[in-house]
């Protein structure tokens, strides 16, 4: 981590709180300077005439300071300066069988039961249009993971980072297609762009 990082974390390598707290804000794409108060008596004075406290964790912004693991105070934190946000998904869907059930018309050839998620509606611009992702489209796997229904559907996404490309299997009029859908951050990818 470095130095310009908006966030300080003073810490120790035996507090397993302070681990916690710099793994959740890894997690969550958050930079911060990690300091060992243990073994840098600048941080560790820099530390307490901040807090008041010997205690750690103590993490620090420009404008807060927070005492012990406080993840909902974390939370806020990591929203404030987290990494590129992930592009949306960008799919308005229903569980497959329950849609089937009310639009038996509709259910693809040769099938008499259908899992997964039917694809009613697509957002302009997101990661499902641009994988050629189609409304009627019914999503039965993602990342080799089987999906049946919603609930599935919304854990597998939340567990997708920013610019990771993952996998799907999509019926589509009765056949099996494989996208790949690809969550890369749109800015830095228009970035790259050379101008004409």
């Amino acid at each position: 981590m470095t130095e310009t990082a908006p966030v300080t974390v003073y810490s120790t390598p035996t507090c397993p709180w302070c681990d916690r707290a710099k793994e959740y804000l890894t997690s969550r794409g958050v930079p911060f300077v990690d300091k060992d108060v243990s073994a840098d008596m600048d941080a560790a004075r820099e530390m307490i005439q901040m807090s008041g406290q010997q205690g750690v964790p103590v993490i620090s912004t420009d404008t807060e300071v927070i005492v012990g693991f406080d993840q909902i105070r974390l939370s806020r934190i990591a929203d404030r300066f987290s990494g590129p946000k992930r592009p949306p998904f960008g799919v308005l869907g229903a569980n497959a069988e329950d849609f089937f059930a009310r639009h038996k018309e509709l259910i693809p050839v040769g099938e008499t039961t259908v899992q997964g998620v039917y694809v009613g509606k697509i957002k302009p611009g997101s990661v499902a249009e641009k994988s050629g992702m189609m409304p009627g489209d019914v999503i039965q796997a993602l990342a080799n993971k089987r999906v049946r229904g919603m609930s599935g559907l919304d854990s597998l996404i939340e567990s997708v980072r920013t610019g990771d490309q993952v996998s799907v299997r999509v019926v589509r009029n009765g056949e099996d297609v494989n996208l790949t859908l690809d969550f890369s951050d749109p800015v830095e990818a228009a970035e790259t762009v050379p101008q004409a």
